[in-house]
């Protein structure tokens, strides 16, 4: 397994199945699915890069990290060539895009992720545990899944995206959890919030071998927030369906595109020097 190095942030170099096939052998792991905005707050943030990169696995959530992978594999000397490379790379995302997955093989997003693993755990018998979003979003989130895998057994749903600090007492959170007996976390409270509380909790609980922050997850399983069509999936402009949908995101959206890549290609000339 390669750590392709983002900013600062070591990404695994792994596919969605790959992932599924080593969850079995985890024990108290923190995954962090690793999104542009994510790499950008980790940059500007020792802090939160440490935390990330000391988790048991980082995952290429989000195209740009496929176009940042490859456009810093690249060599150039200059910042007229490494424009260029940019350029092309950039394009290759919709007319080639075999050709940016080979660095990392290919995006997986946290919702798709979850629901895979979702299907496994009903599968082996794996409690899962949701904690997060607005109140009730997690208790239908768990009633979509059942729905979804019957064998599923959800061991907690509870709301807390304004219910939990992180550095603060968390005992009462850390008690219920240890008490439900979870093989499998899934925190939906928003990056970095749901990572730092993760690496807060996670070495007191025991049963857990998995913990993975989820983002919005909750929201487009529970169908509180329409996902973008397949075809913009695939094409890996989901960022473009949110931004026609909720337009308040337009300074979000401006940071995880053109001020990602900005920030890459200094952070090339910087490796080249």
């Amino acid at each position: 397994m390669v750590k392709v190095d983002i900013l600062g942030v070591k990404v695994d170099d792994l596919t969605q199945a790959q992932v599924l096939e080593k969850l079995g052998s985890f024990l108290g792991q923190q995954i962090v699915t690793a999104n542009p905005e994510i790499v950008l707050d980790a940059w500007q943030d020792e802090k939160y890069r440490n935390l990330i990169n000391g988790s048991g696995l980082v995952l290429a959530d989000g195209i740009g990290l496929l176009w940042a992978a490859k456009f810093l594999s690249l060599k150039s000397e200059h910042l007229f060539t490494s424009v260029i490379q940019m350029m092309v790379t950039g394009a290759s995302l919709i007319f080639a895009p075999e050709y940016c997955k080979e660095v990392l093989p290919e995006r997986i997003t946290g919702v798709d992720l979850m629901e895979k693993i979702c299907e496994l755990a009903s599968q082996k018998n794996r409690p899962v545990y949701l904690l997060g979003g607005e109140e009730g979003i997690a208790q239908k989130t768990a009633e979509v899944l059942k729905r979804q895998y019957l064998n599923l057994n959800v061991v907690g749903a509870e709301e807390g995206m304004l219910n939990y600090k992180v550095d603060g007492n968390l005992d009462e959170l850390t008690s219920r959890i240890k008490t439900a007996q979870p093989h499998i976390l899934f925190v939906a409270m928003g990056s970095p919030k749901q990572d730092f509380l993760i690496k807060q909790i996670l070495p007191q609980l025991s049963s857990v071998r998995v913990a993975m922050g989820v983002g919005g997850a909750f929201d487009f399983i529970s169908g509180k927030t329409k996902r973008a069509p397949i075809i913009y999936q695939d094409l890996g402009i989901e960022w473009l369906f949110r931004l026609f949908n909720q337009p308040w995101r337009f300074f979000r959206i401006l940071n995880a595109t053109v001020k990602f890549m900005w920030n890459v290609i200094k952070y090339k000339q910087l490796l080249n020097k």
